[in-house]
């Protein structure tokens, strides 16, 4: 075969698959809705597929879908619910499991990418302990098996895994530090590894761990910017290696008016992500809020290069959360709760921008996300 031939074939074989329709879930921050949508690449265009109604009416603060795309969890005021996928986007309720009522504000909740696929969230509460909540066969979230604490003065907001789902990383907002847990998946001990104090006025909000595992990358709400810690691989402990990058344009001096969010690998379950998203929000609807792309060297995770920072096409409202997608690097989901929509963004081809692919009006303010093809 002629080299050539042989290249153009590569190159066709490695595209992503698109033409395609692609469903995900949405959670909402109020009322008891959650949404199955449709994502079309082909003629670029968001539909409802379902409207589901679920136990909790206080919003679903936060979603997640386990590794094995058979199940949606949801945190929920004083509750995490799990939710079996079904046709047609449907979900059928499998469990529900109460915490403390003084801790009802259940904000964040996240799978482990390994088996035996521990599930852990926590509430956004003064002094609240997250939780490790163990699954049975079929992935429906069965009990808790253990408490992730902190100091009296913590308020968790994010929570990040591991890929052997050995340790647990908290991003603690009210408290201004990231902790790190040990995660015994045999016994369901939790250990604290480490606790480290963020600089002035950062207060850390949501973090993700490279699948490398030698990067951990915090997004500084107050701060708007994204920290580098790396990361020992044997003990799981962190070092704030002192660099950041902007979320918000740097000749901002109003830095105040805006609440930085969301950090996000391009397609979780690769090794060897693409990029690295991030964003920001406006605290005001009349202006918009910005996302970023990181690109990342494949064999460490290192960031290489900030591609692009782009205004969102509206504020954010409480969220501007990113969501990649799974079926190509190039897309990814925003939503904002400020003027309740939904949009799938797609990367330029040589990565310097990005920009809105469908848009989907909403009668609700949508929290987060989660692709499920």
């Amino acid at each position: 075969m002629y080299p050539s031939l042989l290249l153009a074939l590569l190159a066709i074989s490695t595209k992503p698959v698109l033409g395609n329709k692609h469903q995900l879930y949405s959670g909402f921050f109020s009322g008891s809705q959650l949404y199955g949508i449709q994502f079309d690449d082909e003629t670029s265009t968001l539909i409802v597929i379902n409207n589901i109604t679920t136990n909790s009416s206080n919003g679903s603060k936060w979603i997640a879908i386990d590794e094995r795309r058979e199940n949606i969890y949801v945190a929920s005021g004083a509750s995490y619910n799990s939710y079996t996928i079904a046709s047609n986007l449907g979900l059928t309720l499998t469990s529900s499991l109460a915490i403390s009522e003084t801790c009802d504000n259940l904000n964040y909740i996240v799978s482990s990418p390994s088996s035996p696929y521990t599930v852990f969230g926590a509430p956004y509460s003064i002094g609240c302990s997250g939780q490790a909540i163990t699954i049975d066969q079929s992935g429906a979230l069965q009990s808790i098996v253990g408490d992730i604490t902190y100091g009296n003065s913590s308020g968790v907001h994010g929570l990040a895994v591991n890929p052997k789902g050995s340790f647990i990383y908290s991003a603690d907002d009210m408290g201004n530090a990231v902790w790190v847990h040990s995660f015994d998946s045999t016994t369901g001990a939790i250990e604290e590894v480490q606790y480290l104090a963020a600089p002035s006025s950062a207060n850390p909000r949501h973090l993700a761990v490279h699948p490398k595992g030698n990067y951990v990358y915090v997004v500084f709400e107050e701060g708007n910017k994204l920290a580098v810690y790396s990361r020992d691989t044997s003990t799981g402990k962190l070092t704030y290696t002192n660099t950041t990058y902007p979320l918000i344009p740097s000749t901002y001096t109003n830095t105040s008016s805006y609440m930085s969010d969301e950090v996000a690998f391009s397609v979780s379950s690769a090794e060897s992500p693409k990029y690295l998203f991030a964003s920001s929000r406006s605290r005001y609807t009349s202006s918009p809020g910005y996302v970023t792309a990181f690109s990342l060297d494949a064999t460490t995770g290192a960031i290489q290069e900030q591609l692009f920072l782009s205004q969102t096409t509206g504020s954010g409202g409480g969220a501007n959360s990113v969501s990649p997608a799974i079926f190509s690097e190039d897309y990814f989901a925003i939503t904002d709760s400020g003027s309740n929509f939904i949009e799938v963004w797609q990367v330029s081809a040589d990565g310097s921008a990005a920009t809105v692919a469908a848009h989907l009006d909403l009668d609700n303010g949508p929290a987060n996300v989660v692709w499920y093809s």
